[in-house]
């Protein structure tokens, strides 16, 4: 369904944006020549990771067959523009092999094609690091 005013056009969100769950009335204004005024319930802001086209599988730490899922706090570590993640315990509050030296590995996607990045501890990662090392 859609209104129409003298100066605007109104239009329900559940129409017009795939973000929204069906049913939802949320509106946009448009003018009558077509520039947006105000977009409510639409817009999601994009993340360091996806604006660089980066999809993070999945990540390790551990040493030997003592790993620990680290994956949501490497997400959130590099979600931030210039954000790093660090290889050691504190960072990613986990110690799986306590006194043995860990490893971060990072399964991710860019452009279609998965890619590995391993850093021992006490090393770094950021986004920059993983597009780099996508690039090779």
């Amino acid at each position: 369904m859609i209104h129409a005013d003298e100066n605007q056009l109104r239009v329900p969100m559940s129409t017009r944006c795939g973000l929204l769950p069906v049913g939802a009335m949320k509106t946009i204004y448009l003018l009558a020549i077509g520039a947006i005024i105000l977009v409510a319930g639409c817009v999601k802001s994009r993340d360091a990771l996806q604006a660089a086209g980066i999809t993070i599988v999945s990540a390790t730490y551990g040493s030997g067959t003592s790993f620990s899922d680290v994956t949501s706090r490497v997400k959130d570590s590099l979600r931030q523009p210039n954000a790093e993640c660090f290889a050691n315990p504190k960072s990613l509050e986990t110690d799986p092999s306590p006194g043995w030296n860990k490893t971060l590995v990072i399964v991710y996607e860019f452009k279609w094609q998965r890619h590995l990045l391993a850093i021992g501890e006490g090393g770094k990662v950021n986004v920059a690091a993983l597009l780099e090392e996508a690039r090779k």
